[in-house]
């Protein structure tokens, strides 16, 4: 027989958190810091002699496509080191699942949406390594707006991380509440990350094509990412008032 207790569910959640947190964390970056990998080797085999700057570029655009699965793991070690307080209801395990839920599922389209400019800026260094610098520029400012939304959905962890430390009592909505919370901000992110990170691939290449045009290509670059970055606004915006209701 299972032993359902208060006690265990608590344990579960914290457990699931921390595996959702990494699990789900893990699939955007991997595959962001893949895709830049790839170009970078095809843009060394035709073009050997760029072979420092696509090296410098790649491991660059690699280091921050990771940053989303960094924020699920330092998560993942809060909620599995136990660095809380174990109280037992519903409604604070619920807010640690959540917080798992909203840092790992964030960062699937941001760690990806980075890969792709980070990939794209590779292909265009190996087409005109002369441009390596301006493409460089392009390629931070597309990944840095492609993380975003996992900078929101950590925050939305965080809060929610610290939120069970107040929780003494519970109840169902306030628990669902929580975890809604968790969900509404995790998988509100995945298209935002994706869609700004479409925009930073065409701004460098772009940039790659016409490097006089960079600086007006950035601009739209930013442009667009603000109107792609809009909805994950909105999902943190539920966030806060589902936050609110427990």
């Amino acid at each position: 027989m299972i032993d359902i207790n208060p006690e265990s569910l608590v344990k579960a959640a914290v457990y699931l958190g921390a595996a959702c947190a990494m699990g789900f964390g893990a699939i955007g970056s991997s595959i962001g810091a893949g895709y830049i990998a790839r170009e970078a080797v095809l843009g060394m085999s035709r073009q050997p002699k760029a072979s420092g700057k696509l090296m410098r570029t790649m491991l660059v655009g690699q280091a921050i496509s990771e940053s989303p699965g960094i924020f699920s793991l330092i998560m993942a070690l809060f909620l599995v080191g136990g660095m809380f307080t174990i109280q037992v209801n519903e409604t604070f395990a619920m807010a640690l699942l959540g917080s798992g839920i909203a840092v790992g599922v964030s960062s699937i389209g941001s760690g990806a949406g980075a890969g792709l400019a980070g990939g794209e800026a590779c292909k265009s260094i190996a087409r005109n390594p002369d441009c390596a610098g301006k493409v460089t520029m392009t390629m931070l400012l597309g990944q840095a707006l492609a993380t975003s939304p996992a900078v929101f959905g950590f925050l939305a962890a965080l809060l929610l991380f610290l939120k069970s430390g107040s929780l003494v009592t519970g109840s169902i909505p306030s628990a669902a509440a929580l975890l809604g919370a968790g969900i509404a901000m995790g998988v509100g992110a995945i298209g935002p990350g994706l869609g700004i990170g479409f925009v930073g691939k065409q701004a460098c290449g772009g940039v790659g094509k016409s490097p006089r045009a960079g600086s007006s290509i950035n601009k739209t670059l930013l442009l667009g990412a603000a109107v792609a970055e809009s909805t994950s606004i909105y999902a943190f915006v539920i966030f806060i008032l589902l936050y609110l209701q427990a």
